[in-house]
């Protein structure tokens, strides 16, 4: 009898049925394969989607501010390697604590290529562990014997991939560790910056993810009898999924804000939104025309005189000769008026100052305002509007810290108590308010300041003075403002509280204003928040027809020009082109808030591309817009060690 063809064995025993054994892989040719190959090529797929969306998109702030040359490495890192993505998110959010956390006062470098390095840097551990493994113990087949329970618990041996030791394997997940914690403990110090520059709360989801997935779902794989098919199955459907997850969470909420902005008119292309902002500033101009000819029903203000009053060590010295006027006045005596002003200076030791510094205010007034768009309250401080009064207790202390300095702090053309002057009222403007005032006062600046509004000034009248052929101050120092347009550095600010919006509501009060009480309701009835409404009644003054009735002390057409002339003039060639290039000794300074986000890493390398000519900036840490009173002591230090000594 042939035993092989038999289904007895010798001595009549019934052989046992066939046993199928999974096989330890699964094979390309399989459904279950295939089936995975399919969906991983409709994922690549719309991670290759969402590069070209990013690179597409690389000019619009939403994405620049976000680092797009990193959201691309990320998009790489999600299908190629681990230590690429969360490498990538440790590097981006090092650069936003750099950039904005840094407790440092000195100038923060930190250029896409070094950051790049850095990324270099991380992936060089990686491949170092990778080698030392192959080197030292390289992964080999082996035949290991298992044993299956469908035989009896007999062995049978399986082909394994292996390496003869697991230290490796340790360094590798330790090193994965480091990343996703860093990552991690990185967004949560920089989760206070504007989501503009950090995704704390998508990093922090996506780790979240990644832990959920290795330490939960994969290991459920270990414990449950699964075939090979069900088991790769199983493990890739949950990669995949984290993986797919993972790209939402860096984009989709990207995706959406700029939907939104596209959808309030918002976001516009750079060339579109500054012809846009140019012709707001013509429109400006033209209502202004037609406020001339208008006939002007209220009294205008008494002209009034301040006396200077010596009181010792610091001397609060001369107004002009005239406040502020309508347009309708201010043609006829703009030939014998100045802007307003006063002067800090020490005589206490018997000898007269030898160097003199201009400080110019920002539009209007307090709060978290980039160049007049305001964000109420943010500093917990109101009060000051915007004149020369904002920076007299700053000039007074730097006065007395510094004799041989006086400060003269001035109001600009229709704020606090100088003349409106005529048309046209943009910057340059401004700065021939200053040139005839510095005539007048027979003062060459050695330095001007300026603030937000105030810093674009400084910047046209250093721009005038090339022009012109003036000579020009030895330092210029612009505080919290930045070069570019609306369209442009400007383009991703708060619109709700901003200038434009307020302005508009301002002009419908109706005059003369009966109470303060009664413009709070006014403006709360338009829409206006409480904060804001009580902040703008530090704008009145009483008029000079009835002690009981005020009138704004800022000539709301003239401001509401002068924003649009800050929105639509681009300074950046006088900060790449400085005077320091055709031969002249004069700095640039430019002081950036930490809290302001609009100072991204892209505008302070730019800045810093002009180092070799005399363009500096400096870091004012725990601060946001209004410098002087967030942090007055940090500012100090920085103007003392750069300017005045």
């Amino acid at each position: 009898m042939n035993a092989s063809f038999s289904s007895e064995c010798t001595e009549g025993k019934t052989l046992p049925k066939p046993v199928f054994i999974d096989c330890e892989y699964v094979p390309y040719s399989t459904a279950a394969s295939q089936t995975v190959l399919v969906i991983a090529c409709l994922f690549g797929g719309v991670m290759l989607g969402c590069i070209g969306f990013v690179v597409y998109e690389r000019e619009q702030p939403i994405v620049k501010r976000s680092q797009y040359q990193f959201l691309v490495t990320m998009l790489l890192g999600v299908s190629w390697a681990f230590t690429l993505i969360f490498g990538s998110l440790v590097v981006k959010s090092m650069r936003v604590y750099r950039v904005f956390l840094s407790s440092s006062m000195k100038r923060v470098v930190l250029s896409t290529g070094t950051m790049m390095k850095v990324l270099a840097s991380f992936l060089v551990v990686d491949i170092v562990i990778l080698l030392s493994w192959e080197l030292v113990s390289p992964s080999h087949a082996i035949l290991k014997a298992e044993s299956v329970a469908e035989i009896g618990g007999l062995d049978v041996d399986r082909l394994r991939c292996a390496s003869s030791s697991s230290v490796f394997v340790g360094l590798l997940l330790f090193w994965k560790a480091i990343m996703l914690l860093g990552g991690l403990y990185l967004s949560i110090l920089i989760r206070k910056v504007s989501s503009d520059f950090q995704e704390s709360v998508w990093i922090f989801t996506s780790a979240c993810v990644v832990l959920f997935s290795s330490l939960l779902l994969l290991p459920m794989g270990y414990f449950v009898t699964l075939s090979a098919s069900a088991f790769f199955l199983f493990f890739s459907f949950i990669v995949l999924s984290a993986t797919m997850l993972v790209i939402c969470l860096m984009l989709v909420p990207k995706m959406i804000r700029l939907r939104d902005l596209a959808t309030s008119g918002y976001a516009q292309e750079p060339a579109e939104a500054a012809r846009t902002a140019r012709v707001a500033a013509a429109k400006a101009v033209e209502r202004g025309k037609k406020d001339i000819v208008r006939v002007n029903v209220r009294m205008p203000a008494l002209i009034r005189k301040a006396s200077a009053k010596h009181t010792g060590h610091v001397q609060s010295a001369r107004h002009s000769s005239i406040t502020k006027q309508q347009p309708t006045f201010a043609l006829a005596r703009r030939e014998k008026s100045t802007l307003s002003y006063r002067v800090f200076e020490d005589t206490s030791n018997g000898s007269k100052p030898t160097k003199t510094a201009l400080v110019m205010h920002g539009i209007l007034g307090k709060g978290g305002a980039i160049g007049g768009v305001v964000q109420w309250g943010t500093d917990g401080v109101w009060g000051d509007t915007g004149n020369k009064l904002n920076w007299r207790t700053f000039s007074q202390k730097l006065t007395k810290a510094n004799p041989d300095w006086r400060f003269i702090c001035l109001d600009l053309r229709g704020h606090g108590d100088s003349p409106s002057f005529s048309e046209p009222h943009n910057l340059e403007a401004c700065a021939d308010d200053i040139f005839k005032l510095a005539a007048h006062l027979k003062v060459e600046p050695t330095a001007v300041l300026g603030h937000s509004f105030g810093g674009k000034v400084a910047l046209t009248y250093l721009q005038q003075c090339m022009k012109q052929d003036r000579a020009p101050p030895s330092q210029v120092w612009v505080l919290d403002s930045l070069p570019g347009t609306g369209a442009t550095d400007y383009a991703s600010r708060d619109l709700t509280n901003s200038i434009e919006t307020i302005l508009p509501v301002v002009k419908k009060i109706p005059l003369p204003i009966h109470s303060k009480v009664q413009l709070v309701k006014d403006l709360q009835a338009h829409g206006v928040a409480l904060g804001e409404a009580q902040w703008l009644t530090t704008n009145l003054r009483l008029t000079s027809k009835s002690p009981e009735l005020y009138e704004w002390k800022m000539d709301v057409d003239v401001i509401e020009q002068l924003f649009g002339s800050f929105l639509a003039s681009d300074l950046w060639p006088v900060v790449e082109n400085p005077p320091a290039t055709e031969g002249k000794d004069v700095e640039l300074h430019f002081v950036h808030a930490s809290k302001n986000n609009m100072w991204t890493p892209d505008l302070l390398d730019r800045l810093d591309a002009q180092q070799e000519n005399q363009v500096y900036h400096h870091l004012l840490e725990k601060s946001g817009h209004w410098v002087h009173i967030d942090n007055p002591v940090g500012l100090m230090k920085i103007i003392e060690t750069y300017m005045l000594q």
